[in-house]
């Protein structure tokens, strides 16, 4: 794939980070984008936002991937937990690959929110939106994050991880 249609393709659609700079195609410049998609406006502080994984956070993902079905119950507290951080203040979005166009898979990533939005109506979860993006937030609660203190630490971390990795996750 070109580079440059790439660069523009993810700048548009799922940037996981604001991109510095990409060429435009049709007005054959580069353009610098210096905040996120979101922000329109600079001056204007984002809103206290809490960015929370889907599976193995509010979900329990122990039937894994599954062909894409939600079969898993919900992660003990996390019902609880997101009302108090919405009591917080905070705008509550959820993040997950599930919703991502980029990988090509079955069921679609339309298919695969609708489902989403189901199961967390079924289970009462508050979320002001669902995206694939990795947006500017407050914190990120993950389960597959590393907590960053320094390099040795992060990287001892890395190798314990390593040690385990199973590649069907």
């Amino acid at each position: 794939m070109d580079i440059n249609k790439y660069l523009n393709k993810i700048q548009k659609d799922e940037s996981l980070f604001p991109m510095d700079s990409y060429k435009d195609e049709k007005k054959k410049n580069n353009i610098i984008r210096t905040m996120y998609p979101e922000q329109v406006n600079p001056n204007i502080p984002i809103r206290k936002r809490a960015m929370i994984d889907f599976d193995g956070v509010i979900s329990q993902y122990l039937n894994g991937w599954n062909n894409g079905v939600l079969s898993d119950d919900l992660m003990i507290g996390a019902k609880e937990s997101i009302v108090e951080l919405r009591e917080m203040g905070y705008e509550i979005v959820i993040f997950t690959t599930r919703a991502s166009k980029v990988h090509m898979v079955k069921p679609t990533a339309e298919e695969q929110i609708g489902a989403l939005k189901v199961w967390l109506k079924k289970h009462n979860i508050y979320y002001d939106r669902i995206t694939a993006e990795k947006l500017g937030a407050t914190f990120y609660i993950d389960d597959k994050g590393i907590r960053f203190s320094d390099w040795k630490t992060t990287m001892k971390q890395v190798k314990d991880i390593n040690k385990n990795v199973n590649m069907e996750d």
